[in-house]
């Protein structure tokens, strides 16, 4: 495939789109999920040890008057609560019990969801992804789910591999089995699911019936 010249890239939208694709995914590499950090946890523990050892401290010195002994309560105390309470804080940020994100998956979802035919070229697949203004079509077929398009896909298994898009169909470049989520859901569960599996889309479904697509992006927003 020869290279394009200026004129025609901006005529071709398959061009115009991934010209543009590169700062979408800068945006979206700064999201993160909503767990807590290590670093946070740590800072966490160090400030409230600050905190709670000084009380202690003060504590031992009115009731003994002893510095030396005061000083040692106090680092014994803060090296092993500091230690502890980490660990203790780590334990609880992987426990979902009574912790949850307000809404459910249709609360969030894009719905109805844009679909492709397994037949449909590439083509035709990124110029909707330009009218639509999203970032993933559905491979479906009726009641058939065959899988999920994103402008990764396109620009992995199409652009880099000088694959004419006029001339390759959704079902050759297409991620599947689709991940999927029933859209009465907690936004927890989904998230979790995000997390878990290290994907940024879920595909919402009603007793088996595709009815939206969830992003990582529209979660994270539903918590503002």
């Amino acid at each position: 495939m020869r290279a394009k010249r200026k004129g025609e890239i901006d005529k071709d939208p398959l061009c115009y789109f991934f010209l543009n694709l590169k700062e979408g995914e800068k945006s979206m590499s700064n999201i993160k999920g909503v767990h807590e950090e290590h670093k946070r946890s740590a800072l966490k523990t160090i400030s409230w040890r600050i905190i709670a050892t000084s009380t202690t401290m003060f504590l031992v010195y009115v009731f003994t008057g002893q510095l030396e002994l005061t000083a040692g309560v106090g680092i014994g105390d803060a090296g092993l609560k500091v230690i502890f309470y980490f660990l203790h804080e780590r334990g609880w940020n992987r426990i979902t019990f009574g912790r949850s994100l307000g809404g459910t998956v249709k609360s969030a979802m894009r719905s109805p969801p844009v679909t492709a035919l397994p037949s449909d070229t590439v083509s035709s697949i990124v110029q909707k992804l330009i009218t639509f203004d999203i970032g993933a079509v559905i491979v479906t077929d009726g009641n058939k789910h065959y899988g999920l398009i994103t402008e990764r896909d396109i620009l992995k298994r199409v652009l880099r591999t000088n694959k004419d898009p006029t001339k390759t169909f959704a079902r050759d470049i297409m991620s599947s089995p689709l991940t999927t989520v029933e859209y009465n859901k907690s936004l927890t569960h989904a998230l979790k699911i995000v997390h878990d599996k290290r994907i940024r889309r879920l595909v919402a479904t009603q007793k088996g019936k595709v009815v939206g697509i969830l992003t990582e992006r529209r979660i994270l927003e539903a918590l503002i």
